[in-house]
């Protein structure tokens, strides 16, 4: 497969015909092959490609929303592409909380998923599935990415109504989770030194940087560890129903303060 420059009609260049089946050979499964051309010919200048495979998986698997994120062995580090506004909030979720399908799936590099979140679910991630029924998600699929080894993250299908993938499903979800691969490594091929992010991936990590300089600063003013300076963080973003990002942002500009006593009651 040859990646075309950006701007061309067919970003991925596809070596694959209209008749190709899924993996395993059965008619009715979207292959790689098939999900890449199908984003290239749609693909705009401007346009994220890591958004459009979450638009082309919502769409093609009939979910509600679809996120990715992006992660390593530090962590969750941004929310790099979704369907629509329920996804990237559900995946934002995650980071705040520090639990949820994304950040599991990607942890132990095998699909993590539940068919009912209200089937007690409660007991794994609490308060990851308050949030997600309460946005009126009852199930989820989260697929890892991963290449030779190395995680990169992960993405996730969330569903309005509970219920299990059949097979078919599956491997078109599986599907989807390699064409995100290769969207992540044909961005990071694009970006001449080893030690940058392509700016589609950039951007997001940028704006969770300074959740990691809130987390520092807090540390030092409340006189306690980084972990427990994230979970203060986290504490207050749950208990008053706001962003970890935007309350970062207010403890960096001066605007919060936020005491170790305030988690004695949340």
């Amino acid at each position: 497969m040859q990646i075309a420059p950006p701007g061309s009609e067919v970003a991925f260049a596809l070596k694959a015909t209209p008749a190709v089946l899924g993996a395993e050979g059965r008619a009715g499964v979207t292959t790689t092959a098939q999900i890449l051309a199908a984003i290239g010919a749609r693909h705009r200048d401007g346009e994220p490609l890591t958004d459009l495979v979450c638009i082309d998986c919502a769409r093609s698997l009939r979910m509600t929303g679809v996120g990715m994120s992006l992660m390593n062995d530090a962590g969750h580090q941004a929310v790099i592409g979704s369907s629509g506004p329920v996804a990237s909030r559900l995946e934002e979720i995650q980071f705040d909380l520090g639990e949820g399908p994304s950040l599991d799936a990607s942890r132990s590099d095998c699909v993590v998923g539940c068919d009912d979140l209200n089937d007690g679910v409660l007991m794994r991630w609490p308060a990851f599935a308050t949030a997600a029924l309460a946005a009126g998600i009852k199930a989820v699929t989260a697929v890892p990415l991963s290449v030779g080894g190395v995680r990169l993250g992960s993405l996730s299908m969330y569903r309005s109504t509970p219920g299990r993938l059949d097979q078919e499903q599956c491997a078109t979800a599986h599907a989807y989770g390699g064409a995100a691969v290769v969207v992540l490594l044909h961005l990071q091929d694009r970006i001449p030194s080893l030690d940058g992010l392509h700016p589609d991936l950039a951007a997001p990590v940028a704006y969770r940087a300074e959740v990691h300089q809130a987390t520092g600063f807090l540390a030092v003013k409340a006189a306690v560890g980084m972990t427990e300076a994230l979970l203060l963080l986290r504490a207050h973003a749950f208990a008053s129903g706001r962003s970890l990002l935007d309350v970062a942002r207010d403890v960096l500009a001066g605007r919060l303060r936020i005491l170790p006593e305030e988690s004695e009651d949340g």
